[in-house]
């Protein structure tokens, strides 16, 4: 496979799979997994990260174990020509935790995190609806996670 006018070989997908499932693994447990030396993984994820498909390494968090019981994917409309300046203002926002621009009825989408009804009440009738350029807002509740 090919990204622009890199090549992406079949170890180099099998070193992105091992670090999407534990972005701490060792060099060392990675090398054993794909058969070549720590430093020639050290190598390939810095080429990964030179030509932007490795961007970041990151941790999953339990944002329910932290207190975050609600969860919420709010879809804005907005009016237009003011899409792209709601999405920014949406990432400034603490209990916004990602933001989705989007095509369809609604024009970006965001996961907000808060602790309790009354947070989820304040942010979307005191911050969001207040927004220069929101038409309209409607939001769906995330169910925990089956066990």
């Amino acid at each position: 496979m090919a990204v622009g006018s890199t090549k992406i070989d079949a170890r180099d997908l099998k070193i992105i799979r091992l670090l999407r499932e534990d972005s701490r693994r060792s060099l060392r447990n990675i090398a054993k997994e794909v058969k070549l030396s720590a430093g020639s993984v050290r190598n390939r994820i810095a080429r990964l990260m030179d030509i932007g498909i490795i961007r970041r390494f990151t941790i999953d968090i339990d944002y329910r174990r932290l207190g975050y019981d609600i969860h919420v994917l709010v879809l804005v409309t907005s009016r237009p020509g003011k899409s792209e300046e709601i999405y920014h203002q949406l990432q400034e926002y603490e209990e916004v935790h990602q933001v989705y621009w989007t095509s369809g009825p609604a024009n970006v989408v965001c996961l907000v995190r808060v602790h309790n009804m009354a947070e989820l009440s304040r942010f979307l009738s005191q911050e969001l609806q207040r927004l220069k350029g929101v038409e309209s807002v409607e939001s769906m509740f995330l169910m925990p996670e089956p066990e």
